[in-house]
């Protein structure tokens, strides 16, 4: 019976020291999980905080290069306002010089009308004075130029090149040699010949049959007979002209130059 109490006691110590095991862990617990609970809070935050950190740090990182970019940006415009505004005034000065050499132009013009039209009463006069070779075509050529200075869509320039034009060909006809069919009046009848023109010192002709031969006197202003000696030499010199024969020395009727009175 003894020992059945004893059994009793200890098992009752036994329950009694696993109860307060038990009471213990249950109190050390509670503040344990708390612990964790709020340790797991401030990881959360801090990991929150520094996403934020992060993104205001990308933001900030772009901002940076946004204002980087924005500042190169007003470099490059100010560097182009400063080229664009030194263009303008070098287009400004341009076209005060242009305004300038308009004004010199339009000034040169009206003046160049008058000397045009009198190189052409000119060069007219002197045609009506000279030998009278080729002289349809030439009076033709003058008669062009006078319309050439009524017409409006024919620039000034173009007018002077052409007068010019003439003037060269009337030099030209001092130094040539030439050979062309013509009319003669010879008796009150007109008849076609063959014309010799040398320069501006002879201008003889040879009838078709090369029977009849004549010269152009300056000093009479008509055309006269010449003596049938000339006939050969004038044939020789149509042939030359048309380059049919070397070049050689003819003999020509010359008329005496005017004494200057």
């Amino acid at each position: 019976m003894p020992n059945r109490n004893k059994i009793n006691l200890i098992k009752a110590s036994a329950f009694s020291l696993v109860a307060l095991f038990m009471a213990g862990n249950a109190a050390i617990a509670g503040p344990f999980e708390s612990s964790v609970a709020i340790e797991k809070q401030i990881n959360k935050a801090s990991v929150k905080t520094q996403s934020s950190v992060d993104r205001f740090a990308d933001q900030t990182l772009d901002l940076n290069l946004d204002y980087k970019a924005t500042l190169q940006l007003v470099d490059s415009l100010r560097i182009y306002n400063n080229q664009l505004e030194l263009l303008i005034k070098s287009q400004e000065n341009e076209m005060s010089s242009i305004t300038r050499e308009m004004a010199t132009i339009d000034a040169t013009e009206r003046g160049a009308i008058p000397l045009m039209n009198e190189m052409i009463a000119v060069i007219d006069k002197f045609i009506q004075l000279d030998i009278p070779f080729k002289l349809e075509a030439r009076q033709e050529r003058v008669n062009k130029l006078k319309n050439y200075m009524i017409r409006a869509d024919i620039p000034n320039s173009e007018k002077y090149r052409k007068i010019l034009e003439a003037y060269q060909a009337e030099i030209g006809y001092g130094e040539s040699i030439d050979a062309y069919q013509g009319i003669v009046n010879m008796a009150g009848e007109e008849v076609r010949v063959d014309f010799l023109q040398v320069g501006r010192v002879a201008l003889v002709y040879l009838t078709l049959d090369g029977n009849n031969a004549g010269f152009y006197n300056i000093a009479t202003g008509k055309y006269e007979s010449l003596d049938s000696n000339y006939i050969r030499s004038i044939e020789h010199g149509i042939k030359m002209a048309n380059k049919q024969a070397t070049m050689n020395l003819i003999e020509l009727p010359i008329p005496a130059a005017k004494r200057a009175e």
